[in-house]
């Protein structure tokens, strides 16, 4: 069954917390269920409390740092920091650790030297694991200073605790992005972008391409989000153009747009192709795979082959509990609700690739998979493939948009048991991840930080 919007919007003032369709949508559970998944197990302990904010040793200057900060790819050792200011060649960068209900100086970073967009960008290493910081950059004479930024350091191996996650796409609209803003407010471990987080369409140089990065930078709920967590990213079509222009597409224009990309959403440099390809891990509880699914597309290949072999590899040696795939287009076979419209333009396009990939996974019984993907501008949770399917054990998230136009066929699609959830709605997706039961729950939160869905995965 799929519950639309409208259904929601009619239970009669439903409130948050209330879930839109039976809370069980599990891998391997085909029962609608009737409240809370009980596994029989005890939940995996919770996170360790933080202390109150912290607050930089001066006021913050937004003119001097209107594009707040960025933090990325949190390790259980490192982070990539990011800050953009206006009119300051030199910065410095004070970062403090959490000890209990307080926070203890742990180094400050002087003369850094900003790049001709004002951009510093450092790998801040050393670090310890599972780990609260908070962080601020500053003028050089210390009489200007950004907002505080927080981030949490990963899990280290053999880490074990219920581990929760953000997530979203498609960003064109809906300014302030108010969604974000309650995603900030609550304290993720990581939050990930899942592509269309800039529209650069028409843009060819690399200052077209900054000036898009500038502006959502710049927007309310992306300050609120970047300094609150750090950040998980990977593309999709339009933070270079739209898809059917990328064939047009320059090496020069690419590689701008790649820049501007990196320089806004600082991130780790993956094994191979773009670089955005990459594994990110958080002790045992899951493994974060990012898909670059735009940058490598050609003729029948919907990535590279070195990509679909680092996947299945990483796959296969994962010893985490839950391997989280972000995918900025859907994998789920979605003949059942669109046909083959459009199926260029995501992985049932590509069906040599898609079946070796979900085969993969299936006939080496790689548990603990949950693919999270955007685009497609309404949120739903799927069964890869219909009943009978080779993917049907394989779940898939459609999260966002936190700010595109709403896809109206969400609303009018009369379902069938492969889709447990659909709507419309702005909105951001909140993953809580239990290494000891062995669950996923899933919340949807819209603009006014109410749950719009919610439901469980048992992957």
């Amino acid at each position: 069954m799929a519950t639309s919007r409208r259904s929601f919007l009619s239970l009669g003032g439903a409130a948050a917390g209330v879930a839109l369709v039976g809370p069980v949508a599990g891998c391997r559970d085909d029962s609608p269920g009737g409240g809370a998944v009980d596994t029989g197990l005890d939940p995996a302990p919770g996170r360790s409390p933080e202390p109150p904010p912290w607050e930089p040793p001066g006021p913050e200057d937004t003119a001097a740092f209107p594009f707040g900060l960025q933090a990325g790819d949190a390790t259980a050792g490192s982070v990539v920091l990011s800050v953009r200011a206006r009119g300051l060649g030199e910065l410095s960068i004070q970062v403090v650790q959490a000890d209990g209900n307080t926070w203890t100086e742990s180094r400050t970073l002087d003369a850094l030297q900003a790049d001709d967009e004002g951009v510093v960008q450092v790998v801040l290493d050393d670090l310890e694991p599972d780990t609260a910081y908070a962080w601020a950059a500053a003028s050089a004479d210390g009489r200007s200073w950004s907002r505080a930024g927080r981030f949490r350091t990963a899990l280290a191996d053999g880490g074990w605790r219920q581990v929760t996650f953000g997530a979203t796409s498609c960003l064109g609209g809906n300014d302030p992005w108010p969604n974000l803003s309650h995603a900030a407010e609550a304290q993720l471990d990581f939050f990930c972008l899942l592509g269309d987080t800039v529209y650069c369409d028409g843009a060819e140089s690399l200052e077209d391409f900054r000036l898009f990065w500038r502006e959502a930078l710049a927007t309310g709920g992306m300050l609120d989000l970047s300094a609150s967590t750090s950040l998980i990213a990977t593309w999709d079509d339009h933070e270079l153009t739209n898809n059917d222009q990328w064939d047009e597409l320059s090496d020069e224009t690419f590689e701008a747009g790649l820049q501007a990309f990196r320089e806004s959403l600082p991130q780790a440099r993956g094994p191979g192709g773009t670089g955005i390809w990459r594994a990110l891990g958080w002790g045992d509880v899951l493994d974060v795979f990012v898909l670059d699914c735009r940058g490598e597309r050609d003729g029948d290949r919907y990535v590279s082959d070195a990509q679909l072999a680092w996947l299945q590899d990483s796959l296969a040696s994962s010893g985490a509990r839950f391997k989280i795939i972000l995918n900025s287009v859907p994998i789920t076979d979605e003949a059942a609700f669109v046909g083959q419209a459009g199926a260029m333009d995501r992985w049932q396009g590509y069906p040599e690739q898609r079946d070796a990939l979900l085969g993969f996974v299936t006939d080496n019984d790689i548990d603990g998979v949950v693919w999270i993907s955007g685009d497609h501008h309404f949120a739903m949770v799927a069964h890869v493939d219909p009943r009978g399917g080779r993917a049907w054990d394989q779940m898939e998230v459609l999260v966002g948009p936190s700010g595109s136009f709403l896809n109206p066929a969400a609303d009018l699609f009369a379902g069938d048991e492969q889709y447990p959830l659909m709507f419309a709605a702005w909105n951001y997706t909140r993953f809580t991840c239990d290494p000891a039961r062995g669950t996923v729950d899933v919340a949807f939160v819209g603009d006014a930080g109410e749950v719009l869905a919610e439901l469980t995965l048992t992957p």
